[in-house]
């Protein structure tokens, strides 16, 4: 297996590792509150939507491609990360009211920071196992 298959292979890996913690802590959360499971399903919808763009995106260029366009890959990816996270956040603070509330607010940040800390863990993780 090539590097650039066995590198999405794992971007991709990761991504789905996010979205099923995503989905158990927001179900575990139905017990506690329907908004607060709204909140961590939320935040962390957020970050799988912007690493999936990201892990998509960098690994675009086969790989032996022109140093520069892979790095341009990572670039846009990372770009559109950044935009996408910003107008998700954007768009869950403007049509989710009770998002407006500290606690509901500060849940999903949360969420979206357990998510991204699995993008940078699980690799680790993964290559000593």
């Amino acid at each position: 297996m090539s590097r650039y298959l066995k590198g999405r292979d794992i971007a991709l890996q990761t991504v789905a590792a996010q979205l099923v913690l995503t989905l158990v802590a927001a179900a575990t959360a139905l017990a506690i509150n329907d908004s607060v499971a709204i909140s961590i399903l939320i935040g962390g919808i957020i970050g799988v939507t912007a690493n999936l763009w990201l892990a998509l995106i960098a690994f675009r260029p086969a790989l032996g491609a022109p140093t520069q366009r892979m790095l341009a890959a990572f670039y846009m990816g990372e770009f559109g990360k950044f935009i996408i996270t910003a107008v998700l956040f954007l768009l869950a603070f403007k049509q989710i009211g009770f998002l407006k509330e500290a606690a509901y607010a500060a849940t999903m940040i949360m969420a979206y920071v357990i998510v991204q800390v699995i993008a940078w863990t699980y690799p680790l993780m993964r290559r000593k196992v």
